[in-house]
């Protein structure tokens, strides 16, 4: 246990934290005691949880030890809305039904590889001169509703919404075809609210991007600086026509063979092909 908090926490002196001089044992409860306070403490307990079940299904250093008490342990974390990812080795929020925009796990200053997919209300100056405030509200209001569920069943998270656009983050799983089907799935979902319930004069529209990679973690999403993030916002911005999803090639090279066909090139902005994809009808 002391190795595994090590791992976490770097240094740590047990003896030190549990007030016994060098040299002296301490007892094995006395010791696990401590190291669970402190791991809550510094708000590593998942983190240390998961390297139990690391070494309790593939050993430490060579030998095999079992945990005992790591059921009941993994089942209480569970009653509480998280659940072990073998994929991230990593505990996560249960997706319905807690939504924080860390998971639940990822701590300040933590870097992570995400997929981010970056959408935008074509036109929103004209729409909120012409239309009265309660109107575009509505539309607005829908249009977050749309978002929402559809990341949130993909596990997504909403990191921003400016009003006419945001930003949507993917931590676990397959980052990049999460971000990619939500995307399609939404500009799926736009052409039946434009059809059916928007109460605007006209269809609203959207711009959608996705790109993927490594990016730090912050609370206050606005003081996260990251490449990854700027990127999405650029191939939004320069890449993306109205009511289409635009991928970068990092994300396009990484999908089902069965979802390519749907898109087309785009060219590139010097450093990144761009892919996008439309929503079309048959004839």
């Amino acid at each position: 246990m002391v190795a595994l908090a090590r791992r976490v926490v770097g240094s740590y002196d047990l003896h030190e934290r549990c007030g016994f001089p060098h040299g002296v044992a301490v007892p094995n409860r006395d010791a696990a005691a401590q190291i669970v306070e402190d791991m809550i403490a510094s708000s590593n307990f998942l983190v240390f949880v998961s390297l139990l079940i690391e070494v309790n299904q593939h050993g430490f250093v060579g030998r095999k030890i079992p945990i005992r008490g790591l059921d009941q342990i993994v089942s209480e974390v569970m009653d509480a809305g998280m659940v072990y990812d073998a994929e991230t080795h990593a505990f996560v929020e249960v997706s319905g039904r807690r939504q924080t925009s860390n998971w639940g796990v990822i701590r300040d200053g933590d870097v992570h590889t995400f997929g981010f997919l970056r959408f935008d209300i074509v036109g929103n100056s004209r729409l909120v001169r012409e239309y009265d405030e309660s109107v575009v509200m509505k539309a607005y209001g829908d249009l977050r509703e749309i978002i929402h569920a559809v990341i949130e069943r993909r596990n997504g998270r909403l990191w921003s919404w400016e009003g006419d656009g945001g930003l949507a983050a993917f931590f676990t799983d397959e980052v990049d075809s999460a971000a990619v089907l939500s995307g399609m799935e939404i500009l799926s979902e736009l052409v039946l609210y434009n059809a059916l319930q928007c109460p605007l004069d006209e269809p609203l529209r959207l711009r959608l991007a996705v790109h993927s990679g490594t990016s730090e973690y912050r609370s206050n999403v606005s003081d996260i600086q990251s490449a990854t993030i700027k990127k999405v916002y650029q191939i939004e911005a320069h890449h993306t026509q109205p009511n289409s999803l635009t991928v970068s090639d990092t994300v396009f090279y990484s999908l089902d063979p069965l979802i390519e066909p749907w898109f087309v090139s785009v060219g590139s902005d010097g450093d990144t092909a761009c892919f996008r994809y439309a929503v079309t009808f048959e004839t």
